[in-house]
Protein backbone atom coordinates (compact mmCIF):
# COMPACT_ATOMS: atom_id res chain seq x y z
CA UNK A 1 0.00 0.00 0.00
CA UNK A 2 2.65 2.40 0.97
CA UNK A 3 4.21 1.25 -2.76
CA UNK A 4 1.54 2.65 -4.18
CA UNK A 5 0.98 5.66 -2.22
CA UNK A 6 4.39 6.84 -3.27
CA UNK A 7 3.49 5.92 -7.25
CA UNK A 8 0.53 7.80 -7.24
CA UNK A 9 2.14 10.38 -5.27
CA UNK A 10 4.59 10.22 -8.76
CA UNK A 11 1.43 11.01 -11.30
CA UNK A 12 2.43 7.26 -12.11
CA UNK A 13 -1.65 6.71 -11.91
CA UNK A 14 -4.82 8.99 -11.68
CA UNK A 15 -6.54 6.05 -9.27
CA UNK A 16 -5.84 3.12 -6.82
CA UNK A 17 -7.43 0.08 -6.85
CA UNK A 18 -7.16 -2.36 -3.55
CA UNK A 19 -7.89 -5.29 -4.11
CA UNK A 20 -9.09 -8.38 -1.91
CA UNK A 21 -11.43 -10.12 0.33
CA UNK A 22 -9.11 -12.42 2.39
CA UNK A 23 -6.57 -15.37 2.34
CA UNK A 24 -7.44 -18.34 -0.05
CA UNK A 25 -7.86 -20.62 3.23
CA UNK A 26 -9.76 -18.55 5.04
CA UNK A 27 -13.56 -19.86 5.76
CA UNK A 28 -15.24 -16.86 7.54
CA UNK A 29 -16.00 -13.66 5.81
CA UNK A 30 -13.45 -11.19 7.49
CA UNK A 31 -14.87 -8.17 9.41
CA UNK A 32 -13.84 -5.92 7.18
CA UNK A 33 -11.84 -6.67 3.84
CA UNK A 34 -8.26 -6.64 2.83
CA UNK A 35 -8.94 -4.06 0.35
CA UNK A 36 -11.35 -1.87 2.71
CA UNK A 37 -8.22 -1.76 5.47
CA UNK A 38 -5.74 -0.49 2.73
CA UNK A 39 -8.12 1.81 1.66
CA UNK A 40 -8.34 2.98 5.28
CA UNK A 41 -5.15 3.72 6.19
CA UNK A 42 -4.46 5.29 2.58
CA UNK A 43 -7.13 7.67 3.40
CA UNK A 44 -5.31 8.08 6.62
CA UNK A 45 -2.46 8.99 4.59
CA UNK A 46 -4.00 11.40 3.01
CA UNK A 47 -5.08 9.58 -0.50
CA UNK A 48 -8.60 11.29 -1.87
CA UNK A 49 -11.18 9.22 -1.50
CA UNK A 50 -12.32 10.03 -5.67
CA UNK A 51 -9.13 7.97 -6.53
CA UNK A 52 -9.39 4.93 -4.39
CA UNK A 53 -11.30 2.01 -5.69
CA UNK A 54 -11.97 -1.15 -4.21
CA UNK A 55 -12.38 -5.10 -5.62
CA UNK A 56 -13.23 -7.04 -2.36
CA UNK A 57 -14.14 -10.27 -3.87
CA UNK A 58 -10.69 -12.16 -4.56
CA UNK A 59 -9.13 -14.65 -2.34
CA UNK A 60 -6.43 -15.10 -3.98
CA UNK A 61 -4.04 -13.56 -6.67
CA UNK A 62 -5.78 -15.28 -9.59
CA UNK A 63 -8.65 -13.61 -8.19
CA UNK A 64 -7.31 -10.37 -7.82
CA UNK A 65 -6.52 -9.86 -11.48
CA UNK A 66 -9.98 -11.73 -12.88
CA UNK A 67 -12.50 -9.45 -10.57
CA UNK A 68 -10.37 -6.48 -10.87
CA UNK A 69 -10.69 -6.79 -15.21
CA UNK A 70 -14.26 -7.48 -14.70
CA UNK A 71 -15.41 -5.07 -11.94
CA UNK A 72 -12.94 -2.05 -13.50
CA UNK A 73 -10.77 -2.52 -16.32
CA UNK A 74 -13.22 -3.68 -18.47
CA UNK A 75 -15.86 -1.45 -18.31
CA UNK A 76 -13.91 1.50 -17.94
CA UNK A 77 -11.80 0.38 -20.96
CA UNK A 78 -8.35 1.05 -19.24
CA UNK A 79 -5.67 -0.98 -20.30
CA UNK A 80 -3.01 0.43 -18.79
CA UNK A 81 -1.78 -1.69 -15.08
CA UNK A 82 0.41 -1.13 -12.92
CA UNK A 83 0.48 -3.81 -10.36
CA UNK A 84 1.96 -3.16 -7.25
CA UNK A 85 3.12 -6.41 -4.77
CA UNK A 86 5.93 -7.76 -2.77
CA UNK A 87 9.20 -8.28 -4.50
CA UNK A 88 9.24 -12.00 -4.63
CA UNK A 89 5.69 -12.63 -5.32
CA UNK A 90 6.39 -10.86 -8.58
CA UNK A 91 6.86 -13.79 -10.47
CA UNK A 92 3.42 -15.48 -9.70
CA UNK A 93 1.70 -11.91 -10.15
CA UNK A 94 2.87 -11.54 -13.84
CA UNK A 95 2.33 -15.01 -14.81
CA UNK A 96 -1.35 -14.95 -13.45
CA UNK A 97 -1.95 -11.24 -14.43
CA UNK A 98 -0.60 -12.06 -18.21
CA UNK A 99 -2.57 -15.42 -18.23
CA UNK A 100 -6.04 -13.30 -17.35
CA UNK A 101 -5.28 -10.13 -18.59
CA UNK A 102 -3.20 -11.08 -22.33
CA UNK A 103 -1.46 -8.81 -24.34
CA UNK A 104 -4.80 -6.33 -24.81
CA UNK A 105 -3.45 -4.62 -21.52
CA UNK A 106 -0.23 -3.03 -21.05
CA UNK A 107 1.08 -4.49 -17.69
CA UNK A 108 3.69 -3.35 -15.61
CA UNK A 109 4.94 -4.13 -12.10
CA UNK A 110 6.53 -2.17 -9.37
CA UNK A 111 8.04 -4.07 -6.59
CA UNK A 112 7.61 -3.28 -2.65
CA UNK A 113 10.82 -4.17 -0.89
CA UNK A 114 10.73 -7.19 1.60
CA UNK A 115 13.62 -6.19 3.03
CA UNK A 116 12.53 -5.76 6.38
CA UNK A 117 11.15 -9.50 6.75
CA UNK A 118 14.67 -10.55 6.79
CA UNK A 119 15.14 -14.34 6.77
CA UNK A 120 11.76 -15.05 6.34
CA UNK A 121 12.06 -13.74 2.22
CA UNK A 122 13.74 -16.83 1.27
CA UNK A 123 11.42 -18.86 2.79
CA UNK A 124 9.04 -17.20 0.59
CA UNK A 125 10.46 -16.65 -2.25
CA UNK A 126 11.03 -20.74 -2.46
CA UNK A 127 7.05 -21.38 -1.63
CA UNK A 128 6.25 -18.90 -3.98
CA UNK A 129 8.12 -21.31 -6.85
CA UNK A 130 6.31 -23.92 -5.18
CA UNK A 131 2.93 -21.94 -6.62
CA UNK A 132 3.89 -21.45 -9.38
CA UNK A 133 4.56 -24.99 -10.40
CA UNK A 134 1.07 -26.02 -9.44
CA UNK A 135 -0.21 -22.99 -10.76
CA UNK A 136 1.49 -24.03 -13.90
CA UNK A 137 0.06 -27.49 -14.04
CA UNK A 138 -3.25 -26.73 -12.67
CA UNK A 139 -5.01 -23.81 -15.30
CA UNK A 140 -1.40 -23.15 -17.83
CA UNK A 141 -3.73 -25.22 -20.43
CA UNK A 142 -5.80 -21.57 -20.83
CA UNK A 143 -4.45 -19.35 -23.15
CA UNK A 144 -3.66 -15.81 -22.10
CA UNK A 145 -6.07 -13.17 -22.09
CA UNK A 146 -8.53 -16.18 -23.31
CA UNK A 147 -11.19 -14.59 -20.80
CA UNK A 148 -13.98 -17.39 -21.86
CA UNK A 149 -11.73 -20.06 -20.67
CA UNK A 150 -10.90 -17.90 -17.81
CA UNK A 151 -14.32 -17.71 -16.71
CA UNK A 152 -15.05 -20.91 -17.07
CA UNK A 153 -12.19 -22.02 -15.08
CA UNK A 154 -13.15 -19.38 -12.31
CA UNK A 155 -16.98 -20.92 -12.26
CA UNK A 156 -15.99 -24.64 -12.87
CA UNK A 157 -12.86 -25.23 -11.18
CA UNK A 158 -11.39 -22.92 -8.62
CA UNK A 159 -12.55 -24.12 -4.97
CA UNK A 160 -12.70 -19.90 -3.93
CA UNK A 161 -15.06 -19.05 -6.14
CA UNK A 162 -17.13 -22.37 -7.91
CA UNK A 163 -20.01 -23.70 -5.87
CA UNK A 164 -18.94 -27.37 -6.88
CA UNK A 165 -15.19 -26.90 -7.67
CA UNK A 166 -12.97 -29.41 -9.38
CA UNK A 167 -10.60 -29.09 -6.13
CA UNK A 168 -11.41 -28.37 -2.67
CA UNK A 169 -8.96 -26.26 -0.76
CA UNK A 170 -7.75 -28.59 0.96
CA UNK A 171 -7.32 -30.83 -2.10
CA UNK A 172 -4.94 -27.54 -3.35
CA UNK A 173 -3.11 -27.10 -0.31
CA UNK A 174 -2.68 -30.97 -0.51
CA UNK A 175 -1.18 -30.57 -3.79
CA UNK A 176 1.01 -27.44 -3.43
CA UNK A 177 2.29 -29.14 -0.08
CA UNK A 178 3.29 -32.69 -1.98
CA UNK A 179 5.42 -30.19 -4.64
CA UNK A 180 7.05 -28.46 -2.27
CA UNK A 181 8.35 -32.19 -0.19
CA UNK A 182 9.49 -33.25 -3.72
CA UNK A 183 11.58 -30.56 -4.74
CA UNK A 184 13.34 -30.03 -1.18
CA UNK A 185 14.13 -33.95 -1.24
CA UNK A 186 15.62 -33.55 -4.76
CA UNK A 187 17.45 -30.70 -3.08
CA UNK A 188 19.12 -32.38 -0.41
CA UNK A 189 20.10 -35.57 -2.27
CA UNK A 190 23.84 -35.64 -2.82
CA UNK A 191 24.98 -34.93 -6.38
CA UNK A 192 26.78 -38.26 -7.93
CA UNK A 193 29.91 -38.59 -8.02
CA UNK A 194 31.67 -39.42 -11.57
CA UNK A 195 35.29 -40.88 -11.38
CA UNK A 196 36.70 -41.20 -14.67
CA UNK A 197 38.78 -44.24 -15.73
CA UNK A 198 42.42 -44.55 -14.26
CA UNK A 199 44.21 -44.60 -17.87
CA UNK A 200 42.19 -41.13 -18.75
CA UNK A 201 43.08 -39.39 -15.29
CA UNK A 202 46.81 -40.15 -16.19
CA UNK A 203 46.35 -38.83 -19.93
CA UNK A 204 45.94 -35.26 -18.26
CA UNK A 205 49.07 -35.42 -16.26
Amino acid sequence: MERALQLFDLGVAPRVIFTGKCGLMSDASPAITEAAAMARHARAQGLSSSAILLEERSQDTIGNAYFVRKQWLDPHRWTSIRVVTSDFHVPRAAWIFGKILGSAFDLAYSPASSERFGRSVAIRAREESDIATFLSEWMGHIPDGNLELVEQFIRDQHPAYSHNPGMTKAQLKARVDEISRTRRAAESRPAPAIVRPLDERLADL
